[in-house]
């Protein structure tokens, strides 16, 4: 990678440690500063004050005791801290989310009716990192200074330390962006290059990418309804993140029988001009599939063979009932042309280059999975369709109690061209919508009964907690402003009590008459089976655990420790081999 000269005198790097995400509501705990030139620091606790405890303990090492007796920071302390720091003449370094520890300061300073703020001029690193909105937040400061190989990253972050790892990593990314891409089991790191021509899909897919080419121009759209296809999804089910987007639009190619064509040799070309840096390992476990000509997938590696079949089998449905959809693309929309896919269209004038779903040589039609409107996709749209016939395929997916019972494809005709900006598009309204971010996200799932308990930025991993079972996972902001967003556990749960009743009924309603006999009815089978896994777990645990709430072996049941009774959700065949509290075994673990 090229050096840039770094000019120390010029900077200040600034950390913070909170009691929360929220910095109206949680205490700013720790400040800290860090001075390149002559390396002097400055790390102030403050006294907790909009809570009694400290929440944060097992991630900045911060405790009561030690905020003990900390007085707040005054106005004439703050004055000596800029004169000291030359706060007001330098730039100050950070590296967060939505300029976390800018807003914290800010907003803490705001409440001690502390003046001085408005003459800070803040960089963020972060934003010189240009990740997918459905990575799982793997380019976190940490990983990037493992990738770098800069020493002293610890779990447990502490501010001084945390600048000097930001400073490093600012001597390494100087003032250049970096791509970071999905790769096999891996995030490749990549420094981006004037001449690489971006594809337009990327504006969606990198919302940091689109900042860079804000001076690009204006695309507006109109669209309309011209078609729609409703079919019942009773035995379909939505994936998350975007595998049920990526295998229904393979689906459809496979039925149109589409030219795929060959554009590997331009994107290989072009790809070359970014400058590979490094890796980092995907922690969240990507799923990669390989799609075959028949409309199926294979997955890659052992591990995900079961949502193979799932996918598979969903698919196979969904073939069956698409059949109108298919002759209506054929017919209607590409009047019996032979239709191509991946087709490329380079725009060189505006350096963006954009490859269509399905096009035609008078016709480009563009396919979303999701129910969004039109215009969030009008740019990659306007690129592609260089002067032909547009049309935009979506899917509406109808929820009754967390399982899907309907799907309507809708087809829009659109017409899309160059016109001037309104006033909202800026980079200061940009950012005040993400200042309600989070609070809005929250009152979005509240009907779902999930919580966030940790939400750093849109492009970062979210954290949230099943307030019914006590489920704790990551996910994405794409995936949790979805409608299908929901607890995978409770909705297994749900779906297997549906399904029994749906064939309670059919049997009921069976014209045949069998003879009765003897069985355990489903609840004594149960009873009988939750029994005989009880007693063996409790023999491997040796008497320390217990199961309740089994509903079938491929189903979560609920596992309770009797010493500490933490419980949670767990396969049984997992719970066999894994027969131990994990908040037992491991009570000092980090935030990982």
């Amino acid at each position: 990678m090229e050096k840039v000269s770094i000019d120390p005198k010029k900077y200040v790097v600034f950390d913070v440690e909170t009691n929360g995400l929220k910095s109206k509501e949680d205490d700013l705990m720790s400040i800290s500063f860090f001075k390149p030139d002559d390396g002097k620091t400055y790390n102030r606790f403050l006294p907790l004050e909009l809570s009694c405890v400290v929440k944060t303990t097992k991630y900045n090492g911060i405790t009561e005791e030690m905020l003990k007796d900390k007085l707040p920071l005054t106005q004439e302390e703050f004055d000596e801290v800029i004169k000291e720091f030359e706060l007001d003449k330098r730039t100050i370094l950070t590296f967060s989310g939505r300029n976390f520890d800018e807003v914290f300061l800010r907003e803490y300073l705001h409440r001690k009716k502390i003046l001085g703020f408005d003459r800070l001029k803040f960089k963020n690193l972060k934003k010189q990192i240009i990740t997918s909105r459905y990575s799982g937040g793997e380019a976190s400061k940490d990983n990037l200074c493992k990738m770098f190989n800069i020493p002293k990253v610890s779990k447990i972050h502490t501010g001084i330390n945390d600048c000097i790892l930001e400073w490093e990593l600012f001597k390494k990314l100087g003032e250049s962006y970096y791509l970071v891409m999905e790769g096999i089991y891996k995030y490749d790191v990549f420094k981006l290059n004037p001449d690489y021509i971006i594809p337009v899909s990327y504006l969606q897919k990198y919302p940091n990418l689109s900042k860079l080419l804000k001076d690009r121009q204006y695309v507006v759209c109109e669209s309309n309804e011209i078609y729609n296809l409703e079919i019942d999804a009773h035995d379909l089910d939505k994936f998350q993140t975007n595998i049920s987007g990526m295998t229904i639009e393979h689906l459809i190619y496979s039925m149109l029988n589409v030219q795929k064509q060959d554009s590997k040799p331009f994107l290989t070309e072009n790809k070359q001009k970014l400058e590979w840096i490094g890796e980092i390992p995907d922690t969240l476990g990507t799923i990669f599939m390989d799609f075959n000509s028949d409309g199926t997938v294979t997955a890659i590696g052992e591990e995900n063979k079961t949502i193979e079949k799932e996918i598979n089998k969903v698919n196979n449905h969904l073939k069956e009932r698409i059949v109108p959809l298919i002759e209506y693309i054929k017919n209607d929309i590409f009047n019996m042309k032979p239709i191509m896919s991946q087709e490329l269209v380079i725009d060189r004038e505006q350096n963006i280059l954009a490859l269509c779903d399905l096009s035609s040589e008078d016709t480009v039609l563009e396919i979303k999975t999701n129910n969004k409107r039109t215009d969030e996709y009008k740019e990659q749209i306007f690129y592609e369709s260089n002067g032909r016939k547009c049309y935009h395929l979506s899917m509406e997916w109808k929820y009754v109690d967390g399982i899907v019972e309907r799907i309507i494809f809708h087809v829009f005709n659109v017409n899309v061209g160059i016109g001037n900006a309104p006033e909202r598009w800026t980079d200061e309204s940009r950012k005040r919508t993400w200042e309600k971010t989070s609070e809005r996200l929250q009152a979005r799932i509240k009907s779902k009964k999930i919580k966030i308990i940790d939400f750093v930025g849109s492009t970062s991993p979210i954290i949230v907690e099943c307030l019914k079972c006590g489920n704790i996972w990551k996910t994405s902001y794409s995936t949790i402003t979805a409608s299908s967003f929901k607890c995978r556990d409770c909705h297994k749960r749900r779906k297997a009590e549906i399904d029994r009743k749906r064939r309670s009924e059919k049997k009921k309603n069976s014209e045949y008459i069998t003879k009765p006999h003897k069985s355990f009815n489903s609840d004594e089978r149960l009873k009988k089976m939750e029994k005989n896994l009880n007693e063996k777990v409790l023999d491997i645990s040796g008497g320390t655990i217990e199961v309740s709430n089994y509903i079938g072996a491929k189903y979560n049941v609920t596992a309770t420790c009797k010493k500490c009774m933490y419980s949670w959700q767990i396969r049984p065949d997992h719970l066999i081999d894994r027969c131990y509290c994990r908040k037992c075994k491991n009570k000092d673990s980090s935030y990982q």
